[in-house]
């Protein structure tokens, strides 16, 4: 030990005494003397470059911040570490202490990063500055791997890791400028509590994703990196709402543009070009914020002489060269009546994608009970999805609700009564009548003129029509394939014709419809309750609750997809309990072997005999549950999955 510590103080005297004889600038000599002979290589990342600062540096404090925590204990885990956070942005950040190190693994490469930092005094030995650098070291031969994979690498993955914890934020218009002072946007909605119907939401959300993942590709095709958006539909369907979620989705900023605030087409410019890339452009209510439905109208500015935007400039602003000036935007228009917007304004390019939002189906009042009530099924649900299915209410409304209390009952038994209130005041409202106005198709998505054919339109309502096959066959006015005709004759006997509400007037159409419920009906009746599973039964009541959001009345095949479903989990409660009844058997047997032995204490017996007992008690439990689901089961395990459902 004393030994130890003679070496050890040798060993301080001595650096001291080189450190005091020996001038800085001899010391680093010797050691770039030294490094000749080494086969390590260091790349040294400061913090300003050529004046500026360098953007390598500040990339590699982001990368580096996300691995300090996850880098193991064997790579040279740091001892010390930094930590903040701003109000730009939405997590913590770390980083290293100064003189830390830490070891990065790329491709089965280590590389040892270690931070810097010295502070800069004057002649009067008075702080001026901080210098701060990283060093980068690694195996010489690796030096063309570092220098065109690992550092960009390192840029790209810290700007992912940037825009990923950024703040959004929202900007509006102020004296024909961006305000200065833009808000942080909280807005919770996102895509998992935003209630959207069918596969809508998920349409939209590949969309998103394709357009984020697609720079590459829109380079190769010779377009401008952006994606334009038409949401129309009823006031309080969701339009907002969606705005906001997909703004968290893809943590873009949000720019709302008002063009009656812009007083000419060259301030709507300056605005278009002050738009930062990775950002959503949004312009609501186009219809009516100003005059621009009707290039042929003649002077539109006659009746508005206070708006000089015109429908060119805007035309210009977002698919002109002004568009070029940008990269990663999202342009989102918004109305309440798509067929008095100028179709110039709808062509791919600048409104690529059309969304319709219309009122409540029975899918997004359960939506809406799950993210409000907290619940998927309530006695109250049949009585309101039924009202729903005939009448106009937008999710706003139900929303508006089921906020009125904590209590399940009280909100629902409150959406009743709204609900009702609504239907006794369409029934009492005259009929269309000679030249007057179908207010619910002037309300809904398919306003008079609106174009309900675009591909490129999806709509909440929206089903793929079946096409009918070569042998079709002609029940009553509609035309199935041959097949399903017995199909529909049974249904039509049974439940007269269930498409005589249907929103949709084409009997072309509307045998479609009916060629989907009568497709359903045949997969139940041509299997078993253990043929089917629960995504396939679930895609199909999908497809009902679709049906209904069309007023087919197809209520009856609703509550038997929903009675097969509960059926097949009653089968997995049985499976479940019938292994648990297997694995207590199994222990009663072992115990009972270990009671045969002569070599156990009579307490202990006891204790077993008892343990026994009671374990033979809950076998008995475990049957009763048993017997009791399978005579629940029984009708479904004897008869057909659509018995009573047909007049055959």
């Amino acid at each position: 030990m004393a030994s130890t510590l003679s070496i050890l103080a040798t060993f301080t005297i001595i650096r001291s005494t080189f450190n005091d004889f020996i001038t800085k600038e001899i010391r680093d000599y010797l050691w770039s003397f030294i490094r000749r002979f080494s086969s390590e290589f260091t790349l040294v990342i400061e913090e300003s470059h050529d004046g500026s600062s360098n953007h390598i540096f500040q990339a590699t404090m982001e990368y580096l911040g996300s691995h300090v925590l996850s880098a193991s204990a064997a790579e040279g885990f740091p001892k010390r570490l930094t930590v903040g956070k701003s109000e730009k942005v939405r997590k913590f950040t770390f980083g290293l202490d100064r003189h830390s190190e830490i070891v990065d693994i790329f491709h089965d490469v280590p590389l040892k990063w270690k931070y810097n930092a010295d502070v800069n005094t004057n002649t009067n030995n008075q702080h001026t500055s901080e210098s701060r650098w990283y060093e980068l070291s690694f195996q010489k031969n690796h030096v063309e791997m570092v220098k065109s994979k690992y550092i960009p690498h390192i840029i790209n993955t810290a700007k992912k890791l940037k825009d990923r914890n950024r703040m959004v934020k929202f900007h509006t218009v102020r004296r024909e400028r961006w305000s200065s002072s833009a808000v942080n946007l909280d807005h919770p909605m996102t895509f998992d509590t935003l209630a959207l119907d069918g596969d809508l939401k998920k349409t939209i959300m590949e969309d998103l994703d394709s357009f984020i993942n697609g720079k590459e590709y829109y380079k190769k095709i010779g377009k401008v990196w952006k994606r334009g958006y038409l949401l129309y539909g009823p006031p309080g369907t969701g339009k907002s709402s969606l705005i906001a979620a997909m703004a968290n989705h893809l943590n873009f900023d949000i720019y709302n543009l008002n063009l009656s605030a812009v007083n000419s087409d060259s301030s709507l410019e300056y605005l278009l070009l002050h738009v930062s890339n990775r950002s959503i452009l949004v312009i609501e209510d186009i219809d009516c914020t100003v005059k621009l439905q009707n290039r042929d109208a003649g002077d539109p500015t006659a009746s508005y002489p206070h708006v000089q935007v015109t429908l060119s400039g805007l035309l210009n602003a977002i698919d002109g060269l002004l568009s070029c000036c940008g990269d990663e935007r999202i342009i989102v228009f918004t109305t309440n009546y798509k067929d008095k917007i100028d179709p110039a304004l709808l062509r791919a390019g600048r409104m690529d994608k059309h969304i319709c939002l219309s009122y409540s189906t029975a899918s997004t009042f359960k939506q809406l009970a799950v993210n409000y009530l907290g619940i998927l099924n309530h006695n109250l649900f049949s009585r309101i999805e039924k009202i729903i299915g005939e009448i106009n209410v937008s999710p706003a409304e139900i929303a508006g609700e089921l906020m009125k209390s904590k209590d399940p009952k009280t909100c629902l038994e409150g959406l009743i009564e709204l609900l009702e209130s609504k239907a006794s005041e369409a029934t009492s409202k005259p009929e269309e009548g000679e030249g007057g106005n179908n207010t619910k198709q002037e309300k809904g998505c398919k306003s008079k003129g609106s174009n309900t054919t675009n591909s490129d339109s999806p709509n909440h309502n929206a089903i793929t029509f079946l096409t009918v096959g070569p042998d079709p066959m002609t029940v009553r006015e509609y035309t199935v394939k041959a097949e399903l005709a017995p199909i529909l004759k049974a249904v039509l006997l049974k439940h007269g014709d269930i498409v005589t509400d249907c929103s949709l007037n084409s009997t072309q159409c509307r045998s479609s419809l009916l060629e989907i419920a009568c497709g359903i009906i045949q997969k139940l009746q041509a299997a078993k309750l253990e043929d089917l599973t629960e995504p396939e039964l679930r895609s199909m009541l999908a497809s009902v609750s679709d049906l209904e959001s069309l007023k087919l009345r197809v209520s009856w095949l609703r509550k038997r997809l929903d009675q097969i479903i509960e059926a097949l989990q009653l089968v997995k409660q049985c499976s479940a309990l019938e292994e648990d009844k297997r694995k207590i058997l199994q222990e009663i047997e072992e115990m009972q072997k270990e009671l045969g032995s002569c070599h156990m204490e009579t307490l202990e017996k006891e204790k077993k005999t008892l343990r026994i007992q009671e374990m033979e008690a809950v076998i008995g439990t475990i049957s009763e549950s048993i017997s009791s689901n399978e005579a629940r089961l029984s009708c479904f395990y004897e008869r057909s999955l659509v018995e009573g459902l047909l007049c055959l």
